[in-house]
């Protein structure tokens, strides 16, 4: 049993691994933005201190204010393996590590055996962190990283969560069906990194062609997007990458209707001195490609291609620098539009 000396020590300094708790989430989370390392979530929780001598009880520890070392916890979940991976050489270079303490639980399970994988970095906020007038309380004060995959944590919540019907001793049968499926969970999780590396290597890919005039490559969500974002920084444009790329589907069905089908077909309609008429030198991948089919052939768009977005009076003072009046007309009206701003040539406020 824990005793009261324990219990008298949990409740007096519960409120230091409160905001221990508090301290380390703020700091992981901008470390993660700074290293740009992609990731689901980040949350911090603080063990009760009922919840603490519960602990010590259970485990039986002699010296609990040593070897409690989860009292407080934040908890990363990222996309793949190779992203724990890149956490994993964060925190270490970022904090002071226990790694007596801390663990692969990957390294744990025998040769035959699936199930909780994570990893755990037990660490404390290092000499040069506490000399900071906010965090010098907190000095010598141990913390728990965890940081798993998506589907890793989901599995930890299936089987582990005491409320729910996967935990505890299942049936032979049944019990043999979980593990099962926990292997499909693991193998997938490794297939989703192997895909991702894919992924990234064929954008490459792309980029190196297109540099070197090597177009002759199918349109696709991943080469349209790379060729674009390849061109606008040859030409010294920003490319703004878009915050939901579910409108790419789109993009391409009307690039389909356009009769394009490869990147040297969409090079070849890109319009003369385009890039020194964007008013801001910023670009997205469909406004770009966008503009392009409109203003190589606008007529050939408005028969063939079907839209469901609008056009603002910006894009069509882009327009009238290549288009007739007849044909911003005919535009604005196939756009559903009939108060366009669109200046005169010797307007002063271009």
């Amino acid at each position: 049993m824990a005793d009261n000396k324990f219990s008298e020590w949990i409740v007096k300094h519960h409120p230091k691994y409160v905001s221990l708790t508090q301290s380390v989430e703020l700091i992981m989370t901008q470390l993660l933005k700074d290293a740009e390392i992609p990731h689901l979530t980040v949350v911090g929780r603080t063990k009760s201190p009922e919840k603490c001598i519960e602990k010590v009880n259970r485990k039986g520890y002699r010296n609990p204010v040593e070897q409690l070392t989860d009292i407080s916890g934040v908890r990363i979940v990222v996309y793949f393996d190779y992203d724990v991976q890149a956490v994993g050489e964060l925190i270490e270079a970022s904090f002071s590590v226990d790694y007596d303490n801390s663990s692969n639980r990957d390294d744990l399970l025998a040769v035959n055996e699936v199930g909780y994988r994570s990893v755990h970095y037990v660490c404390d906020l290092g000499v040069d962190r506490v000399k900071l007038q906010e965090h010098k309380a907190l000095g010598g004060l141990k913390f728990e990283f965890q940081v798993r995959t998506v589907l890793q944590h989901a599995w930890a919540e299936l089987a582990h969560d005491r409320n729910y019907k996967f935990s505890g001793k299942l049936p032979n049968r049944l019990e043999r069906k979980l593990n099962l499926l926990a292997g499909l969970m693991e193998t997938a999780d490794a297939g989703f990194s192997d895909l991702s590396r894919e992924i990234d290597n064929y954008v490459a890919s792309v980029s190196e062609s297109a540099a070197g005039g090597e177009l002759e490559i199918e349109i696709n969500a991943l080469s349209v997007e790379g060729f674009v974002r390849q061109w606008a920084q040859a030409e010294g444009l920003t490319f703004q990458e878009l915050e939901s790329r579910d409108h790419i589907d789109y993009l391409l069905h009307e690039l389909k209707q356009f009769d394009i089908s490869t990147l040297n077909e969409l090079k070849n309609i890109i319009p003369d001195d385009y890039a020194e008429n964007i008013p801001d030198r910023r670009i997205t991948v469909l406004g770009a490609v966008r503009d392009w089919m409109i203003i190589s052939d606008p007529d050939k768009f408005m028969q063939q291609v079907s839209v469901n977005w609008g056009l603002e009076d910006e894009d069509f003072q882009l327009y009238v620098k290549y288009l007739t009046n007849e044909q911003i007309d005919d535009l604005m009206r196939y756009m559903g539009l009939t108060d366009v701003y669109v200046p005169d040539d010797d307007d002063q406020s271009l």
